[in-house]
This record gives C-alpha cells, structure tokens and sequence, in this order.
C-alpha cells in the first residue's frame, strides 16, 4: 500500500507534541503542505507552516478562524488539539472547566465549520476528529475531560451525516494510553507500570501507531468510512 499526500494540504491542530507532532511530521515526509498550529510558535517554510493560536482564548480562536477563511484549499483537517485537568468534581476550577471545553469541543465545532466550507466548494474532504478511550469509558477525576470527547464522538457522527452529500468523510480516533510527554508527567513511572498492567498487550500505545491509522483514514485508500470511532488501546476497553 503506497500512501502519499503530494499536493494535498492537511491542517493539524495541536501538532508541537505528541500524537500531533507525529502527525505533522508524517503528513510533511508523505508529500503534504501541512499547517499546524501552537500556543507558543509561528513560522512559515516552504512545505509547511505553524499558525500561533491559543484555543482557551475567544479571540485566539476567532482570530485563527479569520486566518481560515482566507484559505483556498484544505484537504484533510485533524481537531487534535486537547487538554485535561485531573480534578475531582467539587475541586475542579471553573476557568479550568472552560478552558477544557474551548479546546477540545468549541474549537474543532467552529474550525469545522469553516474548513467544511472549504472542503464543499471541492466537494472531496477528509476530518478525523481525536477523541479519547474516555468517550467511550470513563475514570475518576475526569469528569470535563470525558464529557467533551463523549461530546467529539457524538459530533463526528451528525459531521459525516452533514457532509456526506459533499463526498466529505469525518471519522473519531480515540488512543488509550500513549507514551507522550504529557503522559509521563500525569502518570508517572509508577502509574506507567500500574496502567501496563491493566492493558491487555501489556504496553502504552506510541504516537506513530495512532499516526498510521489516521494516514489510512485520510489517504485515497478510504472512499466509503465516515461516521465512526476507532479505539486504538491495545485492547484496554475491551477486557
């Protein structure tokens, strides 16, 4: 199977770390004009560039949505952009509240908005949605988190009904437990163990497997999926 992206243009949000860098750094190396986007970073090169938005930020947001509209093409867009806070219900902040809810539900809601209009004038697209294994089941002190990526799978679904007269396909991927940064600094060598235990392969996810999935859903191989959820845990929520 020869996968290329030659001539495509893939934006990715959230793609400074983790599952997104690997994204960007695949989606570059397969052919693709890619457009990512950081909270601390801007540059442009030749074949790709990062936009700096803040998505806990209204006017952050709305000013990235502006920058869309003056865009011509896009052919895949990935809502990876995410954030969570382990709180406990009566502990959790309301700005943390908030700030969970901005970025993993208002944000792809209003950036797919913008880029399907994009996608419809060439009547052809691709939106993968990253969810999280907490859409599908849950764990103590997460309760915003998981509500918003229940909320992210149940949007994908209405997104593909809405977009299927345009020849546009929106799929969720949710990862487990990936070695990212962000999971050693929640976690910790012990939690590592313990949650290792807990997965039937016995091992975290790495980003380059969730990267390889979403390359398949995007690439000229998918004419016929949208609408669905693909858990990639290693088997964590099926045991």
């Amino acid at each position: 199977m020869n996968i290329n992206f030659k001539g495509k243009v893939v934006l990715i949000t959230g793609s400074t770390k983790g599952i997104g860098k690997e994204l960007f750094t695949k989606f570059k190396s397969l052919g693709a004009y890619v457009i990512g986007t950081s909270k601390t970073i801007q540059l442009k090169k030749k074949n790709y560039e990062i936009i700096k938005a803040d998505f806990t930020s209204n006017s952050s947001t709305k000013n990235f949505i502006k920058f869309l509209s003056k865009i011509r093409k896009i052919d895949v867009l990935i809502n990876n952009a995410g954030i969570n806070k382990i709180s406990h219900i009566n502990k959790i902040d309301d700005q943390d509240i908030n700030n969970i809810i901005n970025v993993n539900l208002i944000a792809p809601i209003l950036i797919t908005k913008e880029v399907s209009k994009i996608m419809m004038r060439k009547n052809k697209g691709k939106i993968i949605n990253i969810s999280s294994i907490f859409g599908k089941v849950s764990k103590e002190k997460r309760s915003v988190y998981a509500s918003t990526k229940h909320a992210i799978n149940g949007l994908t679904k209405t997104l593909a009904l809405d977009l299927a007269s345009s020849n546009i396909l929106v799929n969720s991927v949710s990862p487990g437990v990936i070695e990212t940064q962000l999971t050693k600094k929640v976690l910790g060598r012990s939690g590592i163990n313990k949650m290792k235990k807990e997965i039937p392969l016995k091992k975290l996810g790495k980003p380059e497997d969730v990267a390889n999935l979403i390359l398949f859903l995007t690439s000229e191989y998918n004419s016929y999926i949208t609408g669905q959820n693909y858990i990639i845990d290693g088997g964590y929520v099926v045991k």
